[in-house]
């Protein structure tokens, strides 16, 4: 497996555990389209509203106690902040991409290294972010997670592993080529 591709699926992984971190890779140019079941396409998508939605879905599966209501309430509030950065991070990206001015037709071999190491730069970059993001999102979820009880986390983690096949298609994740639009360099 190249080592883009095992990256790409680390980052898949973690990230479907966590709900929203996948999301920007739907919403850049020439990424797949949004999970099956998603109506429009995925530069119209409303990514927030998306994830409003999939914690009302979770949280009437789990049929929180109200002594669990402290934890679900500060977990999903970070989700929801983390879906209105990603938001405001995807907006940032197209505002950047478009003030740069196109490559020439026919670079030369110095111009395309050039190039690929400003798209590397700018993935690790974004790969960095989302890395810091990931890991405070896991802190949380691991905070909500220890108040569920055994029945709640089987669910909960049934729901996180549904979602992820839902979001990774058929052969089960995106390289970090997929990730374009993110990287800023393309």
């Amino acid at each position: 497996m190249k080592k883009s591709s095992l990256i790409g699926r680390c980052v898949l992984i973690a990230a479907s555990t966590l709900l929203l971190q996948s999301a920007p890779v739907f919403a850049e140019e020439g990424a797949p389209p949004p999970p099956a079941g998603i109506a429009g396409s995925s530069r119209n998508f409303d990514w927030v509203q998306h994830t409003q939605r999939t914690l009302e879905e979770l949280k009437g599966k789990l049929h929180l106690a109200p002594e669990q209501m402290p934890a679900w309430d500060t977990w999903s509030r970070g989700v929801m902040k983390d879906a209105h950065q990603q938001l405001e991070q995807r907006q940032s990206g197209f505002e950047e991409k478009g003030g740069r001015a196109k490559p020439a037709a026919d670079p030369t071999t110095p111009e395309r290294m050039a190039r690929g190491i400003e798209r590397l730069r700018a993935e690790t970059k974004w790969m960095q972010e989302h890395l810091v993001q990931l890991e405070a999102a896991q802190v949380r979820t691991e905070a909500f997670y220890n108040t569920l009880s055994t029945d709640q986390k089987t669910i909960f983690d049934l729901f996180w592993h549904e979602f992820y096949h839902r979001v990774s298609g058929p052969d089960g994740g995106w390289s970090m080529r997929e990730h374009k639009g993110s990287a800023g360099g393309h």
